[in-house]
Parts: structure tokens; C-alpha cells; sequence
């Protein structure tokens, strides 16, 4: 089933800059986290939301057609699960902005860290917020460091602090570009982004920002204990695939 696309931006100029937030399941807290960012941005820069809706099951969808009539954004609902890097990449062909703020649903990052970002966007090709204190579980956060400590030295990296981070402001033709490539990693998108970018020779930056817990019931959804050892198993194979890809080159 076709994607419908809900519209109801009026635009009085170009704008400059497009908040895109990946969602699923997020009835509860997509209002709230919209709406937030809406007030912060609104009047201050000529921006647009549009919100990549995968397949929701929750009434996700009832929630941005109401809300659409109050604040203006894109809405693109899915009828078929893309999964996380394929919702992103169908939102992104609907973006106008000269800059893409990317940002989960989940409403773990504060609206007013976006311009911590937004003033950098000219001296670099992607702006990182780096998640200084992270609020996620214990035994999250053990399994991203891990991770990003194997993935630095697999692919040589600067020392970055955050790879995984979904906290991005990206020249627009840089995020399609990447973001068209990235095919490995389902459940580390913003690894492979990364590792991406930083190796096509991108200006890439990290910015340190805050970190909340969720508000919404997305907690365990994807990174239940019980799923930890299948997904280890996975973004492995992901970074053998990549690595074996880039160093064909």
C-alpha cells in the first residue's frame, strides 16, 4: 500500500531548515516532542517538520492528521513497516530545507540543543550532538560503547565520542547521499551514517548536548535484554559487511 502524505506547510519563503523525526509507535509522545520544537524554532528560523511515519500500529497516524491541522508540517504515513533507515530515507525525499536536523521521536533530546548545532552548520558538513550523559540503561550504554570502541578501530575513525548519535545537522545533499548508501546496520543506522561520512572525507563535528529519558513507552522496544545477544550478532555481521565493501574500493 502507498505511503500517504499528509501537507499542510504554507510556505513565505525557502526554508532553511527541515526537523525530520523517524517515528513508530510514538503515539503518546509525538504530539509533545512536535510541538516542541515548533515553539522553539517557530519565528526565529524559516524551518519545516516532517515527521516519517513506519507503520504504526498505535494510532501513531490519528494523532498527526489532528495535529497537522494545528501546526504546520509533512507527515509521511506508512501502511508497510521500512524499517528505521528506510522510513528516514522516504521523509528525507519530501525535505525542501537547505539543512536537516535529525532527531528520534522519542523526546530523549531537548529542542534548544538544535541551535548548539544550527551554528555550526556552515563550517561543517555534519554537526553531532554528542550525548554527554546519557540516559539510557546500563546495559545499553555498555553495548554502544562497546560497539563504538569496535567500530572506531575497525575503520580507523577519529576519536569520536558519540557514532551512534541520532542528534544530526546535515547539509541536505550530504544526508541524501549518505543516507541513500547506509544498508547494512538496521539497528545502528547512525554508525554506518558515520562511518559513511567520515570516510567519503565529510567535515564532520561533535557537539556536546543533553541527553533525557524517554518519555514515550518506546524504552525497551527494540533493545529488550533478551534481544541484546541476536542484535550484538547483527550490527557485527553489519560492520564485516561494511568493512568488506569499503575496503573493495
Amino acid at each position: 500500500m502507498a505511503d500517504d502524505v499528509i501537507d499542510t506547510t504554507i510556505w513565505d519563503c525557502e526554508p532553511e531548515v527541515a526537523v525530520v523525526l523517524p517515528c513508530y509507535n510514538e503515539a503518546d509522545i509525538i504530539e509533545k516532542v512536535v510541538r516542541e520544537f515548533h515553539v522553539e524554532l517557530n519565528g526565529k528560523v524559516p524551518f519545516e517538520i516532517v515527521v516519517c511515519e513506519d507503520g504504526s500500529t498505535d494510532g501513531t497516524k490519528d494523532v498527526l492528521r489532528r495535529l497537522s491541522k494545528e501546526i504546520p508540517l509533512k507527515a509521511v504515513l506508512g501502511y508497510e513497516r521500512k524499517g528505521y533507515a528506510g522510513g528516514l530515507k522516504n521523509g528525507l525525499k519530501h525535505v525542501r530545507a537547505k539543512y536537516v536536523l535529525f532527531v528520534d521521536a522519542d523526546g530523549q533530546h531537548s529542542a534548544r540543543d538544535f541551535w548548539k548545532l544550527y551554528w555550526l552548520r556552515k563550517k561543517y558538513d555534519v554537526v553531532s550532538g554528542w550525548r554527554v550523559k546519557r540516559a539510557d540503561s546500563f546495559y545499553r550504554r555498555v553495548m554502544s560503547g562497546s560497539f563504538q570502541s569496535l567500530a572506531r578501530f575497525m575503520f580507523g575513525l577519529p576519536k569520536f565520542r558519540d557514532i551512534t548519535a541520532p542528534f544530526k545537522l546535515v547539509r541536505v545533499e550530504v544526508s541524501r547521499l549518505i543516507a541513500e548508501e547506509c544498508k547494512y546496520m538496521k539497528e545502528s543506522f547512525w554508525t554506518e551514517f558515520t562511518i559513511r561520512a567520515s570516510l567519503s572525507k565529510f567535515n564532520l563535528v561533535e557537539k556536546p548536548v543533553g541527553h533525557k529519558e524517554r518519555l514515550g513507552n518506546s524504552s525497551t522496544r527494540v533493545y529488550k535484554p533478551w534481544k541484546i545477544p541476536k542484535i550484538v550478532m547483527a550490527q557485527f555481521a553489519g560492520l564485516l559487511k561494511l568493512w568488506k565493501e569499503l575496503n573493495l574500493k
